[in-house]
């Protein structure tokens, strides 16, 4: 009677410790695939925009893709071209209009960060080129503020943010 106890209870610990172990896999497999199926719509923007700027810039090599959350919604890539001139190219979201930046033409990645830090930024998280008021800018992210920086001009449009 004794060893018949021992050997349910034996029984019953491992089936908690098949159950638990079946609901973490379950669990792990179903985050996974979440996570999975949240970047596709990222995944699904960044190949249709790459494809575009192929199409309409000439660009062939694609350096960085990003999205600027501005007034409107834009696919920011920036690449080069097969005679290795720098553009950066802009799609806006749900339209037809793209917009194409030769980088040599206005401020640089670099000097942005440049023209941020003069204005009080410290250490830099984000640089994203984007669109804004009918014109190109990039937005560079310093925190918890945003330095809005002309891409023609090559100065300080504005900084938003705490």
């Amino acid at each position: 009677m004794k060893n018949r106890r021992k050997r349910n209870k034996k029984i019953l610990i491992w089936q908690y410790v098949i159950g638990i172990g079946i609901l973490l896999t379950v669990l792990a497999f179903s985050l996974l695939n979440l996570f999975n199926l949240s970047m596709e719509p990222y995944r699904t923007a960044r190949s249709n925009s790459i494809e575009l700027a192929r199409k309409y810039a000439g660009v062939s090599k694609v350096d960085s893709f990003a999205i600027y959350n501005g007034d409107k919604t834009y696919y920011s890539l920036l690449g080069e071209t097969d005679q290795e001139k720098k553009k950066a190219v802009l799609i806006e979201k749900g339209s037809d209009k793209i917009f194409v930046y030769e980088l040599s033409d206005g401020a640089s990645k670099k000097e942005a960060k440049r023209i941020a830090r003069k204005n009080g930024a410290d250490a830099i998280d984000k640089v994203t080129f984007g669109y804004l008021n009918g014109r190109p800018i990039w937005e560079v992210k310093s925190g918890k503020s945003y330095y809005i920086v002309d891409f023609e001009k090559r100065k300080l449009l504005s900084k938003e943010g705490l």
